[in-house]
């Protein structure tokens, strides 16, 4: 058997072309991501509390997609001290972002009209958001530390302190009418309001779990999940809620619903469960990452990304989407993905199909380092802790003569 010197090869089951499975994206940062929103079924904004270097200028973390995350796209924030916790588009143009200043230590939250170009900032708050969401174009909400919760009801021009007193910091908010809400935070706190956050009332969680993050599917019905695998649940404008087993002692930091069925929760060390019958049971899903994931959202059960620490951005479909033109080594014919690009130790080759495939790796300057042949794979894993850092190419060939060469970065 040819010895491999630079990579190690695993064989997966084959990939049924009608499965739904997570496809990784590039997102040509190593940023931890903490929140990420689609504004239609190909815009989507992600955002993170880190840095970006670009042209020797040091920003705030924004990166947006408009062809279903083939291809994403650098920002500028404007300033290098936003980061940002939790984000909320009302069309794929007018977006709100809410979270920290890293300098001041305030709250922030800023609104754009033109799909993230520009942003514009309210007057600083005194604490910091974790999470923000709007329920009609105008009404939205927002919460953050020491049971801060605010309210607007003019597009964000204006905010209102409506505080609840849960006695500790609050994590997620949820609004399913602009008077019917619900908001979480640490050590199992929920509570509920019904006259637009004038009033809030506590409700018992059962949980002493801290949680982070909540969803609502219609007035009475949502769920909370948050550390330690923690999952509650209530039909009932939260008068009782019930323990669901998670399946998983991950902490949890992001769920969402895409009816009354189908959810999805996602947290550390690339953990996705999904549910198909409301939470009675809920089962894992093949992540494609072993990075801590942050937030999700899904356009419906057939699409959706999440994102999470070190760059990572994966969307959720039959087959990844095809690369724009322009974009990529050369045209792909085969649908290739690879994760994480740039890398440090391992980097991930995604096939379309279980088959047979020819690998050629060369440098930077086209000097080949080594060719092979693989049969019955649907995914690469590389083994590159020898390789210097730089740039190399890989071209990738099935049966059919179809071929792709990738560009990988090794950091």
């Amino acid at each position: 058997m040819k010895k491999q010197l630079l990579l190690s090869l695993f064989s997966f089951g084959a990939l049924q072309a009608s499965s739904q499975q997570w496809w990784p994206q590039n997102s040509m940062s190593q940023n931890d991501f903490n929140t990420i929103y689609a504004a239609s079924s190909s815009t989507v904004y992600m955002y993170g509390d880190s840095s970006d270097i670009f042209g020797g200028f040091v920003y705030g973390s924004q990166f947006k997609t408009v062809t279903q995350g083939s291809d994403w796209s650098f920002l500028s924030m404007g300033s290098p001290v936003y980061l940002s916790k939790g984000s909320f588009f009302v069309s794929t143009a007018i977006g709100y972002l809410a979270g920290e200043n890293a300098m001041s230590g305030n709250g922030f939250i800023l609104k754009t009209i033109n799909g993230g170009n520009t942003w514009v900032e309210s007057t600083p708050f005194p604490e910091r958001f974790e999470d923000i969401k709007f329920v009609t174009p105008t009404i939205g909400y927002a919460c953050g530390r020491n049971d801060y919760v605010v309210r607007t009801t003019d597009g964000g021009t204006s905010w209102v302190d409506i505080s609840a007193s849960t006695g500790d910091h609050l994590r997620g908010v949820h609004f399913t009418t602009p008077a019917n809400g619900y908001i979480a935070g640490r050590a199992g706190n929920i509570a509920h309001s019904s006259d637009s956050g004038n009033t809030w009332v506590n409700q018992t969680s059962n949980t002493p779990e801290d949680l982070e993050s909540i969803w609502f599917i219609n007035d009475s019905t949502g769920w909370a999940v948050g550390k330690a695998g923690a999952i509650v649940f209530t039909n009932d404008w939260g008068l009782n809620w019930n323990v669901q087993t998670s399946n998983t002692p991950e902490d949890l930091f992001d769920v969402e619903f895409v009816n009354d069925t189908m959810g999805w929760a996602v947290g550390t060390a690339g953990t996705v469960i999904k549910t198909i019958d409301a939470g009675v049971t809920w089962a894992p899903e093949t992540s494609g990452t072993p990075e801590d994931i942050f937030s999700i959202t899904m356009i419906n059960e057939e699409l959706g990304w999440f994102c999470g620490a070190a760059g990572v951005v994966f969307v959720y479909g039959i087959a990844p989407p095809p690369p724009p033109n322009g974009l990529t080594e050369n045209s792909d014919n085969l649908n290739v993905a690879v994760s994480p690009n740039p890398f440090v130790e391992n980097v991930t080759v995604y096939l379309p199909v279980n088959g047979t495939y020819s690998f050629t790796l060369t440098d930077i300057e086209g000097r080949v380092i080594e060719s092979w042949n693989s049969q019955n794979i649907s995914q690469l894993v590389l083994n590159t802790e020898i390789w210097a850092n730089g740039i190399y190419l890989l071209k990738i060939s099935d049966e059919n003569a179809n071929s792709v060469t990738k560009k990988l970065v090794k950091k």
